[in-house]
């Protein structure tokens, strides 16, 4: 390094802490770093045991600014007033490296055009953990308002982007199509650490749920991208089965779902259960893992259900194939299939041995190329 300490930035595109963004800037601060993370949210002093456990900003500069956002499955946070832009020119005079999450999030997007008017010197990286409209289908409306972004004023993000990563080698062709240049498209994938949080609550005791009842756990976003739909389609099939679904996580599909839930006759079988800090309980007891989601980067979901040795069940899609394959450590079905879904619950229900396989398979992979101790000096290398 040409200096003792580098200072690098991480643009953190929506309201809540990225999970590599926190994991990566933790780590870098207790090294050769000074680090910083640019949100927008409203700037306080956060209670860990209130808080996410990946919004931890201790020993960590926090820039933050006032937005606008709609609640939704996708909201881009759009800054409210012109103090915003005065920070991003400060972000980019002051640190040596900045780290950028998702192109057209506003405080990216902003950060890259004045990178590549101003600050041609600077290094700048960019994440893309997803393509929208190519790894996956978003809605009519928005995958064109993607395509034309990708096509126009993407163009001038990736110029402005020394190095573009994605998560996985199954995310590549669809950078590709989306117009990256594959000169500089880099792999660095993400990872989680192999030693969980030990439950300290019985799930079922807490929800009435008998012991002879097996959960199947969701975890995310409750919108379509997330398959709130699929999961209760497939619930439907599975009506008469000795099961529960425990539903974590909020959105703007969940009043709508509990609604549909309650008049498919499911709300015996549904939990939905809101936001929870203490997913390490739910996880402990879990009997399967069942994620459908449309589209997903490297979900960090599937690789603690990997580490807590819960089978999963999930979709066919980009990113999520560099993590599970299908008959070794999980079993993968097409997006919409939920006849596909509710046969592979069954399946691994009814089979202990294939559920041990998975269990142990699933393990090896994390060690072997899933350990955030090895991944984030693939982001180091870029930095250096």
């Amino acid at each position: 390094m040409s200096r003792q300490y580098k200072r690098i930035c991480y643009i953190n595109p929506g309201i809540n802490t990225k999970r590599p963004i926190s994991y990566i800037m933790n780590n870098l601060k207790k090294k050769r770093y000074i680090v910083s993370v640019f949100t927008p949210r409203k700037k306080k002093e956060l209670k860990k045991k209130d808080s996410r456990h990946y919004d931890d900003f201790k020993g960590i500069n926090l820039i933050t600014y006032p937005v606008w956002t709609k609640s939704s499955g996708y909201s881009w946070p759009i800054p409210t007033n012109l103090e915003f832009f005065k920070k991003c020119w400060k972000i980019l005079k002051e640190n040596d490296i900045i780290h950028a999450w998702v192109p057209f999030y506003p405080n990216t997007f902003i950060i890259c055009l004045l990178k590549l008017l101003f600050f041609k010197k600077k290094k700048l990286v960019l994440t893309m953990d997803t393509i929208p409209s190519y790894s996956f289908k978003v809605s009519s409306k928005l995958d064109v308002f993607f395509k034309i972004f990708f096509k126009i004023l993407g163009k001038l993000v990736f110029i402005a982007s020394n190095y573009i990563t994605v998560y996985g080698r199954s995310l590549i062709k669809y950078a590709d199509k989306a117009g990256v240049p594959k000169r500089k498209i880099r792999i660095t994938p993400t990872g989680i650490d192999l030693t969980p949080k030990t439950p300290d609550k019985n799930i079922k005791e807490i929800f009435n749920i008998l012991k002879n009842e097996k959960i199947i756990l969701f975890i995310g976003l409750l919108n379509k991208r997330k398959g709130i739909d699929l999961i209760l389609k497939t619930a439907k099939l599975l009506k008469n089965e000795n099961i529960k679904f425990i539903l974590i996580g909020d959105g703007p599909e969940r009043k709508r779902s509990i609604q549909k839930a309650s008049t498919l006759g499911l709300g015996e079988i549904i939990l939905f259960v809101g936001n929870r800090l203490d997913v390490h309980n739910f996880y402990g007891h879990a009997d399967i893992f069942f994620l459908p989601s449309r589209g997903e980067g490297l979900a960090g979901v599937l690789m603690e259900a990997m580490v807590f040795q819960v089978p999963i069940v999930t979709s066919n899609i980009a990113g999520t194939r560099d993590l599970i394959n299908h008959l070794k450590n999980g079993l993968l079905c097409e997006t919409e299939n939920y006849i596909c879904y509710a046969r592979s619950i069954k399946k691994l229900l009814r089979d202990e041995d294939l559920r041990n396989q998975f269990i142990k398979n699933s393990l090896d992979k994390i060690q072997a190329k899933f350990l955030w101790k090895k991944n984030i000096k693939n982001f180091e290398r870029l930095y250096q």
